[in-house]
């Protein structure tokens, strides 16, 4: 008798859902691999099983002994909960064998077992839908999901148990949007799990939105293009709601993955050809045809009145600084022709007649040819210098002035020469001037004033080539 009581305290300690030396572990950890037993050389020695899985809610000798038992279907304790894990320390493992006289000893305190049971879990989505589902028959509108208003715990089932959601209680409010239930998990089962839900509804839309962000210039397939439904205060006026509305288009920065997509937020995308320099372009560089090259670029992105033909940047010189790879723009280049002047090989005074030894030439842009620079050898071979001149200088047409070949108040023939006719007569010159310049010269007999053009130290024309403007700006020179 007094055996069996104390087989009896033994037995009721083994069967215990909890002992103090059984540790739960949370589903997903890896199993607590103990340190291997002796091995037995004798087949039916007891051995200890180190990792134990089962499927039960109970554990029995046989599940954590091996070799000879008498009774190995021996319920000695209650198993972990599906997805959950315990240890079974030495202590707890060697009073068990001693009870049932197995004959095994731990070799360490370390030398123990753990128990498993393997589960399905059933999350938060599958029991929403289970509650929608209820809902629907409870006045939820079918435009409408629902939200619960604190996260749900997953709830653990066993590998045998059923996945089903059941839902009881089920209440839907119109006016304030809200719901209540009860989850039964798995439905109709004895060991179910009652979970309370709460929660908001609300009125959703189906809008498409990228599966992966985009970025600029990418072009929108419409393999990129999930149909999602959301809330529907989400949904503005400008959000795209047909898929066709996106595809070929392309984001202005970028579009996040799985949000509504705006209007402005993509632009029609046009692929086009452009030229653009090789390397840093500066000015007074000269653009040749090697340092061009052509990339592909958003039509959207180009500056305005961008170069779209190479041919249009050849020969062509920066403005600014241009940097390599970019589009640009026809007012960032300019044409810049190169002519061949006359420039003096050295220092002139005043006073000087030029002579074609007195020349040179230099090579200047067609931008730096301000008003009056002489492009012509005659127009400076034989006038005199103004004013000293220093080598390498352009000439400029006040620079230089005829040789005076009539003085003033000097006699003069003054010839009038007109088709069929040509008639002469004397004169004083009111003015000094040299060969081709119209001075003013008085008809000795008449006392008339006329402009003249100097043919020689001697004579005077007038005629067609002698204009009235010409006479104008002659008398205004002389203050007459």
């Amino acid at each position: 008798m007094k055996i069996q009581a104390i087989a009896a305290a033994v037995m009721f300690a083994f069967a215990a859902p909890a002992l103090g030396e059984v540790v739960k572990v949370p589903l997903g950890a890896p199993p607590v691999i103990p340190a291997a037993n002796t091995s037995a050389e004798d087949a039916d020695q007891v051995r200890l099983n180190a990792a134990i899985t089962v499927t039960g809610d109970v554990l029995r000798l046989g599940d954590i002994f091996s070799g000879y038992l008498a009774r190995p279907e021996k319920v000695v304790a209650n198993a972990p909960a599906p997805g959950q894990r315990a240890v079974l320390s030495a202590e707890w493992l060697e009073n068990l064998s001693r009870t049932y006289g197995l004959g095994w000893r731990p070799a360490g305190a370390y030398d123990r077992a753990t128990v498993y049971q393997p589960g399905q879990t059933i999350a938060q989505d599958a029991i929403m839908t289970a509650v929608r589902g209820e809902l629907a028959g409870h006045g939820l509108p079918a435009s409408f999901e629902v939200a619960p208003l604190a996260p749900i715990a997953p709830v653990t089932v066993a590998m045998t148990a059923s996945t089903l959601v059941g839902v009881r209680e089920a209440y839907f409010d119109p006016t304030t949007k809200t719901f209540s239930a009860v989850a039964e998990i798995p439905a109709n089962d004895p060991k179910a799990v009652f979970v309370p839900v709460r929660g908001v509804a609300y009125a959703v839309a189906a809008v498409p939105v990228l599966k992966e962000t985009a970025g600029k210039n990418q072009t929108i397939t419409a393999a990129m293009i999930d149909i999602v439904k959301v809330r529907a205060e989400l949904v503005k006026v400008s959000t795209i709601t047909d898929p066709a509305a996106l595809i070929g288009k392309s984001p202005k920065f970028m579009v996040k993955a799985g949000l509504p997509v705006q209007e402005t937020d993509v632009v029609q995308i046009r692929m086009v050809d452009v030229p653009v320099l090789r390397v840093i372009g500066t000015r007074e560089d000269k653009i040749t045809r090697d340092q061009i090259a052509m990339t592909t670029i958003n039509a959207a992105d180009l500056p305005a009145n961008a170069v779209l033909d190479a041919a249009d940047l050849i020969g062509k010189t920066p403005r600014r600084t241009l940097p390599a790879g970019a589009p640009i723009s026809a007012n960032d280049v300019v044409l810049i022709r190169k002519v061949t002047v006359p420039a003096l090989a050295h220092n002139v005074e005043r006073g000087k007649v030029l002579t074609a030894a007195d020349l040179t030439t230099t090579t200047v842009t067609e931008a730096q040819l301000t008003n009056n620079v002489l492009t012509d050898d005659d127009a400076i071979i034989g006038r005199i210098a103004q004013q000293d001149l220093r080598a390498g200088q352009m000439i400029h047409g006040f620079n230089i002035t005829r040789p005076i070949v009539v003085e003033r108040g000097k006699m003069v023939t003054i010839v009038y020469a007109v088709p069929m006719m040509n008639l002469t007569a004397q004169g004083v010159a009111r003015d000094q001037g040299g060969i081709g310049d119209a001075i003013r010269v008085s008809n000795s007999k008449s006392n008339t004033v006329v402009t003249a053009e100097v043919i020689d130290s001697n004579t005077v024309r007038i005629g067609p080539r002698v204009s009235t403007a010409q006479t104008a700006n002659t008398a205004a020179t002389s203050g007459h």
